[in-house]
């Protein structure tokens, strides 16, 4: 079984005709759609429905809040793979979304074979990432442990040769000779 099915999708489409043609070529290959026609819909969505595990953003949905500024709103709440599905195949519309998300752009009416293949690899450059969130995390986790060792390790280092050097100064007021050689630091390290 695909570990991608039985996800949920968000489907931001604003024209209904559309958004079932969408809806059915995602259901066919195990999604779960949920949709919202408008930007502000899609947000509440976000917000209301943890269990949505992508968005699919139309950019263009008519009045109100468009596709850009929702799918900003909704990474800033989650983070949840994003990917544009629109019309326009204009550089600057593309470049607009690119600096918003990096999940993917699919052309509408691509077909179904581009748009679960996109999906499938947003969903995957996802996991990716939280893999490689969570690698860093741990890397800067073992980092801190060996820095509080390294200081546990030199503060030691540290009391046991003012430790030396009492003992020694103890020896020297009892008249013994010091048991303990103290570093000549005279000649730098």
């Amino acid at each position: 079984m695909d570990p991608e099915q039985y996800k949920t999708i968000l489907l931001v489409e604003d024209e209904i005709l559309i958004a079932a043609m969408e809806r059915s070529m995602l259901e066919r290959n195990g999604y779960r759609v949920a949709t919202a026609s408008s930007g502000e819909k899609a947000v509440r969505a976000v917000e209301e429905n943890h269990a949505i595990d992508l968005v699919l953003m139309d950019i263009n949905l008519g009045d109100g809040m468009d596709g850009t500024e929702a799918a900003r709103r909704i990474l800033a709440l989650r983070d949840i793979p994003l990917a544009f599905l629109s019309s326009h195949t204009e550089p600057a519309v593309v470049e607009t979304t690119e600096g918003i998300t990096s999940y993917g752009y699919i052309v509408k009416n691509s077909g179904e074979t581009v748009l679960v293949a996109s999906v499938k690899m947003a969903f995957k450059l996802h996991e990716a990432r939280l893999r490689e969130r969570a690698h860093g995390e741990s890397l800067v986790r073992k980092m801190e442990e060996l820095e509080r060792f390294h200081r546990l390790t030199v503060n030691r280092e540290i009391a046991m040769i003012a430790l030396k050097g009492e003992v020694n100064a103890l020896l020297g007021r009892l008249g013994e000779h010091s048991k303990y050689p103290v570093a000549d630091r005279s000649h730098g390290a």
